[in-house]
């Protein structure tokens, strides 16, 4: 009988031992982690590495304007010393559409596209407005990269129409 409890001792040791019987396996590759936009409003700085980065703001927008001014303010004493800074600095900015097309009238600037100042400023503009229509979109049914934004500058130049995505990469 010794024998016998020793013998089951072993087999049952032995299938503790080896679990439930799925074998090891390697690493898996699974892709990229998950991302996306989050929830709420954001505007959008230019960090010292000269890319735009969305920041959360819990103060209500009545109208996608009112992003402008927030803007303007700048960031928080926390945001600069992370390295963040606005380009959205002076002047008239105002802002006309509704829907997904919204169209910003900067006249006393003049944009040149192919500076990087003047595409952040462009893109701080199209993602910090794009981003409040869709937080005013009460249905939910807007997202930031639908709404397009159209820029016009001094002199009556025109760009766009943008989408943020065009300044994220």
């Amino acid at each position: 009988m010794r024998y016998v409890r020793a013998g089951l001792s072993a087999v049952l040791a032995g299938l503790v031992l080896a679990g439930c019987g799925v074998r090891p396996t390697g690493v898996v590759d699974a892709g990229e982690a998950a991302g996306g936009l989050t929830k709420g409003l954001r505007i959008y700085f230019v960090s010292e590495t000269g890319r735009l980065e969305g920041v959360t703001r819990t103060r209500a927008v009545r109208v996608p304007a009112d992003v402008i001014k927030l803007l303007m303010s700048g960031p928080s004493k926390a945001e600069q010393q992370a390295g963040l800074t606005t380009l959205v600095e002076g002047g008239r900015f105002d802002v006309t559409g509704k829907g997904d097309h919204l169209t910003v009238s900067v006249p006393d600037i003049l944009l040149d596209p192919t500076a990087l100042d003047d595409r952040n400023l462009t893109g701080q503009l199209v993602c910090s407005l794009a981003r409040a229509q869709a937080v005013l979109d009460k249905r939910g049914r807007t997202r930031p990269d639908d709404v397009r934004v159209t820029v016009r500058a001094a002199e009556g130049a025109e760009s766009g129409p943008y989408v943020c995505s065009d300044f994220l990469k």
